[in-house]
């Protein structure tokens, strides 16, 4: 299987915390940070803190799977996974 793309290219405006994304999904840190590790919707970045992917993050609360699969494959352009991008009015890269 192929790493998941998540937050490659690194793009700090994509990027949120842990506590960034657990307040925008009225979850708990904890629970985000086992998403991130298990749903793959962030990474640790220079192998220190955890970031969040914000279009990934909404995706998973969309429950909008075919998304997810497609941005973890490194899509960041099609209409599908940029609608999230522009949504949250972040610019699509790669």
């Amino acid at each position: 299987m192929m790493q998941p793309q998540v937050l490659i290219p690194w793009d700090r405006e994509e990027a949120i915390s842990v506590d960034e994304a657990a307040h925008a999904a009225l979850k708990s840190a904890g629970t985000i940070w086992t998403w991130a590790r298990d749903r793959h919707i962030g990474r640790r970045v220079g192998g220190g803190t955890w970031m969040i992917s914000h279009p990934a993050l909404m995706m998973l609360l969309n429950n909008d799977a075919a998304a997810l699969s497609a941005y973890l494959a490194g899509d960041r352009r099609s209409d599908h996974v940029g609608s999230y991008f522009d949504r949250l009015l972040i610019s699509r890269v790669s």
